[in-house]
């Protein structure tokens, strides 16, 4: 059950449009991240309609920024964009040195053609969610 509904919302807001610099908790208050960047839905697996899930093992380092990520799950395209999202981010004390597992799900939906607008962002730490339109048929 949420603690604190109002503020996670906020804070989803917030970390949606790509930089959040006060600390985002997960909802059972084990993954603390002080600074993360919006990820982005890869051009080429847009236009190939490319979906799924990566989860990406991270290491964080003792001074808050992350060590080591690996991706595995979706396909290689998601799971290098996942990565390189995560190795941008910085994590709080309180998980230095701790090996996490955070989850990035790509999907498309909405109007069948393409639509410019910038992916949907969802922060629910654990679980990063990844929402754009599709491409046209044909291509952009």
């Amino acid at each position: 059950m949420n603690k604190h509904p109002t503020i996670l919302a906020f804070l989803g807001v917030l970390l949606s449009f790509g930089l959040f610099h006060a600390n985002a908790w997960s909802a059972d208050d084990k993954i603390c991240a002080r600074h993360t960047i919006a990820p982005t839905y890869p051009r080429l697996a847009r236009l190939a309609r490319i979906t799924g899930t990566v989860e990406v093992d991270v290491e964080v380092a003792s001074d808050g920024s992350v060590h080591s990520a690996i991706g595995s799950g979706a396909q290689n395209l998601l799971d290098r964009a996942a990565e390189e999202n995560v190795k941008r981010w910085t994590f709080c004390s309180g998980v230095v040195g701790v090996k996490l597992r955070i989850v990035y799900a790509y999907r498309l939906e909405g109007r069948q053609e393409y639509d410019d607008t910038p992916a949907k962002v969802l922060f629910h730490l654990p679980q990063v969610e990844i929402v754009a339109h599709p491409p046209k048929p044909g291509g952009y």
